[in-house]
């Protein structure tokens, strides 16, 4: 399914639980504003990232790397390495980037 394809079934959709198919252009329109700012917004340094303690249990989660360096006061350099899996962990955290919350970027 193409994204024209979905935009068009989610609009329709939406218009149908509104009751007017009048507003199928309105919603439309909301739906690619919507998608377009978060494609143009998005990259990789966006990844949401877990922190985890050593037993593995998840005790943070961080919009990037740059907020989970600045919240936890850990150098950046240091997150990376441990995602890289350069590192084991650093200061008994352990950091990973949620890779399903990654929406899969399209050929263009």
């Amino acid at each position: 399914m193409t994204v024209s394809e979905v935009v068009n079934k989610l609009a329709m959709e939406q218009a149908l639980a509104l009751g007017d198919l009048d507003t199928l252009p309105t919603c439309r329109r909301y739906i690619q504003m919507a998608l377009t700012i978060g494609r143009d917004h998005f990259n990789d340094q966006m990844n949401e990232i877990i922190v985890y303690d050593l037993d593995g249990n998840e005790i943070y989660r961080f919009k990037g790397i740059r907020e989970a360096g600045r919240q936890l006061n850990i150098d950046t350099s240091h997150i990376r390495r441990v995602i890289r899996g350069d590192r084991h962990s650093h200061l008994g955290f352990i950091f990973r980037k949620d890779k399903e919350l990654v929406p899969a970027r399209e050929s263009a």
